[in-house]
């Protein structure tokens, strides 16, 4: 991957995030770190989203139930939905509904994002799948696909409030048979979402 310099002399922003992500993910092969900056742009996108809603994990976990359309789309391959509630019973600590069941912004929230920021890994009990696994289907743990990945950045790059960001990420995406650099797509969601 090839990053043109546009280094203005300001601080770290998402765009920054997104293109190092992208260059540990997939040039350094760091799955959890590329993942673990993903998860730090989400939460600057949910900020910047939602500025009205005071406790940061709603505010996350907004971000996700809003951009799920798009994150589907990306990080669960064969599926487009505007939300999941899954049943769930190998992550315990999670609050499930009266029937077990819980939405998958819980998921990416308490088991990615939260074990990332403040523990350095993903927890134990999820398992990252080639396929569009979703789900506890053994006691071995909570399968989900590894593209949770893309579907994250594809979030973060759409939203609309980070059409400002000025990172050069010289990735192409396919969508709809049609190919587009990366960096074209900052803050479309609109266009995508049509």
């Amino acid at each position: 991957m090839k990053k043109v310099n546009t280094d203005n002399g300001s601080t770290l922003g998402i765009g920054e995030f997104v293109y190092s992500a992208i260059l540990l993910r997939d040039k350094y092969n760091r799955q959890n770190a590329g993942l673990s900056l993903i998860c730090s742009a989400l939460d600057a996108s949910a900020k910047n989203a939602f500025p009205k809603i005071t406790k940061n994990n709603e505010k996350i976990k907004k971000f996700i139930q809003v951009y799920f359309p798009i994150i589907s789309v990306f990080g669960f391959p064969g599926i487009s939905a505007g939300g999941i509630r899954i049943k769930c019973s190998n992550i315990p600590d999670i609050k499930t509904d009266s029937r077990g069941f819980v939405g998958i912004e819980d998921i990416i929230y308490y088991t990615i994002r939260c074990c990332l920021i403040h523990g350095c890994e993903v927890d134990s009990r999820i398992k990252f799948t080639n396929e569009t696994l979703i789900g506890d289907f053994d006691k071995s743990g909570f399968s989900i696909p590894k593209d949770i990945f893309w579907g994250l950045t594809m979030a973060v790059v759409l939203c609309e409030n980070n059409a400002n960001q000025r990172e050069v990420i010289l990735n192409s995406i396919k969508i709809g048979g049609k190919t587009y650099q990366l960096s074209e797509l900052w803050g479309k969601e609109r266009e995508f979402l049509k």
